[in-house]
């Protein structure tokens, strides 16, 4: 009677079949429901493109130089025993530099002056020889052909003396090359050698420039080249501060370096402050007039393949992409100036993430993209 009670109180709390088959049905379509779809169109930042003035203004890196730099060393080999100037020390004509172990010089000049006394000694003698037979020839006591023999003798003996005179200069100007001295005012730019070196005649010890004549060392890019060449005017501004110097481009290497590929130039300045000190860096930029209108776009629009230059135009209705060729005119900070090809000012150009897209491609700006997202966030 107990199970049979159960199964009666079990069964007046079961649900209506009509309740069963409702929940299934709102199941069902609940999994049928799909998410809106999200366009593969992939976003891209662009920009509209405008005509501005074309300039062949620069600016490149430099460093003030002296505009001659001479490279000093002793005239005659050996060891160094003494180094008395340091870079940067400024130095009058004639001031001691350095000094070579100069006993063997000493003992040469020395040996060379011994040999000039005899040699005098000797060419003494034989002129008062030579006097007393004259007058022994003059009386008959002797022929015309000893006297003759004579007069080669005394002849060789003023040669000895000439020569022996030369060479005691030579040896004398040999020690006193083993001081090396400044041979104008300047500054030490560098230092070659140290104490205790061995040297040989002509190497350089150190190098000396003069204090005023200064100038500013540039490398300029072989594709700017002839239109900086051209720039009828310089302007440098040191890093150091100070007032803005102005000057004129002095040379220019007629061949470009082998690692750089840059061609080497100095640039005379007008008036150079005396607080200005070779080494220092400065910024040179150079004015040039202006070559016309082009357009100019921010250097990461570019796209470079296959030695071509391209940029991507877009279709603003069917919001697609092109590679269109342009030709690149001038270089100017982290912007460029394009000539006019197959883009025109007011053309729209994709800036960012050029190496990821393909022609025909669509594609979403990203004030679009922005909007979408905001979107598909907000859906319930």
């Amino acid at each position: 009677m107990l199970g049979i009670d159960q199964s009666a109180a079990a069964a007046r709390h079961r649900p209506p079949p009509w309740v069963a088959a409702t929940a299934a049905l709102a199941l069902l379509a609940a999994c049928s429901q799909q998410p809106p779809a999200v366009s593969d169109a992939r976003p891209v930042r662009v920009m509209t493109l405008a005509s501005a003035a074309v300039t062949s203004a620069a600016e490149l890196p430099g460093e003030i130089r002296p505009r001659l730099e001479s490279q000093i060393g002793f005239q005659v080999g050996g060891r160094i025993v003494e180094r008395r100037v340091e870079v940067g020390h400024s130095v009058k004509a004639g001031d001691v530099l350095a000094t070579l172990d100069g006993r063997d010089y000493r003992l040469a000049a020395a040996a060379a002056g011994e040999a000039l006394v005899a040699a005098r000694t000797d060419r003494d003698q034989q002129r008062a020889d030579y006097k007393r037979f004259e007058d022994l020839r003059a009386q008959g006591f002797i022929s015309t052909a000893e006297l003759e023999r004579r007069k080669s003798a005394l002849d060789a003996a003023e040669a000895r003396y000439n020569q022996a005179a030369a060479q005691a200069e030579v040896n004398g100007n040999q020690a006193g090359y083993a001081v090396l001295k400044a041979p104008n005012a300047g500054v030490v730019t560098a230092v070659d050698a140290e104490a205790g070196q061995v040297v040989a005649a002509g190497q350089s010890i150190m190098r000396l420039a003069p204090a005023l004549d200064k100038e500013v060392a540039v490398a300029i890019p072989e594709s700017r080249l002839a239109e900086l060449r051209r720039a009828p005017a310089v302007r440098v501004t040191l890093w150091a501060g100070g007032p803005e110097l102005r000057g004129h481009i002095r040379e220019i290497a007629p061949v470009a370096d082998a690692a750089t590929r840059t061609f080497a130039a100095r640039i005379a300045l007008a008036q150079v402050p005396p607080e200005v000190a070779f080494g220092m860096s400065a910024t040179v930029k150079f004015d040039a007039p202006a070559r016309g209108s082009a357009l100019r776009l921010p250097l990461q629009a570019l796209l470079r393949e296959g030695g071509a230059t391209y940029v991507w135009k877009l279709n603003p209705s069917a919001l697609t992409v092109q590679r269109v060729p342009v030709r690149v005119l001038a270089l100017d900070g982290n912007e460029l100036a394009i000539a006019d090809g197959g883009v025109h000012a007011g053309d729209t150009l994709v800036t960012a993430g050029v190496h990821l897209l393909q022609d025909g491609q669509e594609v979403r700006p990203l004030a679009t993209a922005a909007a979408t997202a905001a979107t598909v966030a907000g859906r319930p």
